[in-house]
C-alpha cells in the first residue's frame, strides 16, 4: 500500500486554498447567500408561521447547497471544472453522497448511543464494572479514530464519479494511512479555528471598549440587514475552515488513487453501484 506524503499534502492544501480564493467563492456563492438569509430569518423574534415555514425551507436549502459546494470544490480541484453554475447543481453524485452518509450514520449513531447508555449505567453502578466499561469505551473511541479517517477518501471518489465502489475503495486506499489522514485533517481545522476564535475574542473586546456592550447585546440591536451580513460572515468563515479540509482530502485522494493497485479480489468488482 502507498504511504501518503503527509507534510507535502498538508502544505499543498494550504498553498492551494490561499492561491485560489476565487474558486472557493465561485463554488460556494449560493451557500453563502442562503446562509445569510437563514441567519437573518432565525434571528427574527416571534416569527409568524409563514416566516417559520420559510426558515425551515431555507435551512433545507442551506444543507443542500453545502453538499453542492463540497462536490463542486472537489471537482474543481480534481477535474479543473470552472463555472459559477456548479454551485446550483444537485445531481446523482450529490444524492449518492447523501445516501452513503445516511447509511454510515445508521451504523454509527446507534452504536454510539448504546455505548453512551452503557457508560452512564456503569458510572451509576460504579466499582470495577465502571472502570472496565470506561476502558472499553475509550478503546473503541481510539479504534474509531484510527479507522474512521479511511472513509475520508470517499467524498472525492463520489465527486468525480470514480468507478470504484466508494466505501470499500476508500477503506482499502486508506490502509496504513489512517493516522496521516486523521492528523492531516486535524491540522486543516485547528489553526483556522484558533485564528477565528482569537479574532472573535478581539471583536468582543473592541465592542465592549467602544460601546460598553457585550457581543450578545450588540447582536440583539441588529436589524435584518445586520443579521444577514453576520450570517454571510459566519458562512464565509465556515467555508474557509472547510475548504482546507476538503482540499486536503482531494489531494490525499489524488495521490493515493493514482498510486493505488487494488487487490485482485477487489479489482474484479470495480463497477459503479
Amino acid at each position: 500500500m502507498v504511504k501518503l506524503a503527509f507534510w507535502d499534502t498538508v502544505n499543498g492544501a494550504y498553498r492551494y486554498v490561499f492561491a485560489h480564493p476565487l474558486m472557493i467563492v465561485r463554488t460556494g456563492w449560493v451557500y453563502l447567500l442562503l446562509n445569510g438569509v437563514n441567519f437573518s430569518l432565525r434571528a427574527v423574534p416571534h416569527r409568524p408561521w409563514s416566516l417559520s415555514v420559510l426558515a425551515v425551507v431555507v435551512s433545507v436549502l442551506v444543507f443542500a447547497t453545502s453538499i453542492a459546494w463540497h462536490i463542486a470544490l472537489l471537482r474543481a480541484i480534481l477535474l479543473g471544472e470552472q463555472s459559477w453554475r456548479v454551485a446550483l447543481q444537485f445531481k446523482h453524485r450529490h444524492w449518492r453522497i447523501v445516501g452513503v452518509t445516511l447509511l454510515l450514520m445508521v451504523v454509527v449513531v446507534p452504536a454510539a448511543a448504546v455505548a453512551i447508555v452503557i457508560g452512564v449505567v456503569a458510572a451509576h453502578i460504579g466499582g470495577p464494572l465502571a472502570i472496565v466499561v470506561d476502558a472499553l469505551i475509550g478503546l473503541a473511541a481510539l479504534v474509531a479514530m484510527d479507522l474512521g479517517p479511511r472513509i475520508y477518501l470517499m467524498a472525492p471518489a463520489i465527486a468525480i464519479d470514480d468507478p470504484a465502489k466508494a466505501i470499500r475503495a476508500a477503506w482499502l486506499r486508506g490502509r496504513r494511512n489512517t493516522q496521516r489522514l486523521f492528523f492531516g485533517s486535524l491540522l486543516m481545522i485547528l489553526p483556522v479555528m484558533i485564528v477565528a476564535a482569537i479574532a472573535g475574542g478581539l471583536v468582543g473586546v473592541l465592542l465592549f471598549a467602544a460601546q460598553g456592550v457585550t457581543p450578545a447585546e450588540w447582536f440583539a440591536q441588529l436589524g435584518p440587514a445586520g443579521h444577514a451580513a453576520l450570517g454571510f460572515a459566519q458562512a464565509a468563515v465556515q467555508i474557509v475552515i472547510s475548504a482546507f479540509g476538503i482540499t486536503f482530502s482531494a489531494l490525499a485522494y489524488k495521490q493515493l488513487a493514482q498510486n493505488w493497485r487494488p487487490p485482485p479480489s477487489f479489482a474484479a468488482t470495480l463497477i459503479d453501484t
